[in-house]
């Protein structure tokens, strides 16, 4: 018993080391009490909604105050046409520093691009010339494809079902918020505010 108890805080250790590998999709410090992790999915109107109403409440009272490390998880579901497309286009823009641009421009313009496809004019819209070939040059490289993979490998582990999907990690325990709870900031504050009282 003591030694699959050690597995699981071993595995589930490891699963919170793994946001050492994201590259400009992450905010404040690795070492915040909170880890956050939200699969999203450019795409889903949830996202959207959540990305607009709920994330910069987290931010601001929780990772700017340095009580949570906010991680960004790429999660595009197979249901949306253009969502992977999305997804690398903003992981290749985010090693270039431009996470957050892209990402805003994409939820910004949800409707327009889902239904038209044009997701890369969408991004180019808020990187300059020189940025725009960078970001091409590094679709084509195996680390967005990557990212991307390890996300998704992470999201199936949780499992999520449903996009947005939180995962809050406090002192290697982790407690998954899905559905309207997610949307819902009160609720999803009384979680972190019982949590850090723990």
């Amino acid at each position: 018993m003591k030694l699959c108890t050690l597995a699981l805080l071993a595995m589930l250790a490891c699963g919170a080391a793994g946001t050492d590998i994201v590259k400009g999709n992450s905010y404040g410090t690795p070492s915040a009490p909170l880890l956050i992790e939200v699969f999203s999915d450019f795409e889903c109107p949830a996202c959207k909604n959540f990305h607009d109403n709920v994330a910069p409440q987290i931010m601001a009272n929780y990772v700017l105050q340095g009580k949570a490390y906010l991680v960004y998880r790429y999660f595009p579901l197979p249901m949306h046409a253009h969502g992977r497309a999305a997804a690398e286009l903003v992981c290749a823009a985010a090693q270039i520093g431009k996470y957050q641009e892209a990402a805003d421009a994409l939820f910004a313009r949800q409707l327009q691009w889902s239904a038209d496809g044009k997701v890369e004019q969408t991004v180019n819209n808020v990187l300059t010339a020189a940025q725009q070939q960078k970001v091409k040059s590094l679709l084509k490289a195996p680390a967005v494809r990557d990212e991307i993979d390890h996300d998704v490998d992470e999201g199936k582990a949780v499992p999520v079902q449903q996009t947005p999907t939180v995962l809050v990690t406090y002192r290697l325990k982790r407690y998954p918020l899905a559905g309207v709870s997610v949307l819902n900031y009160g609720l999803v504050k009384a979680l972190l505010d019982d949590l850090l009282k723990k």
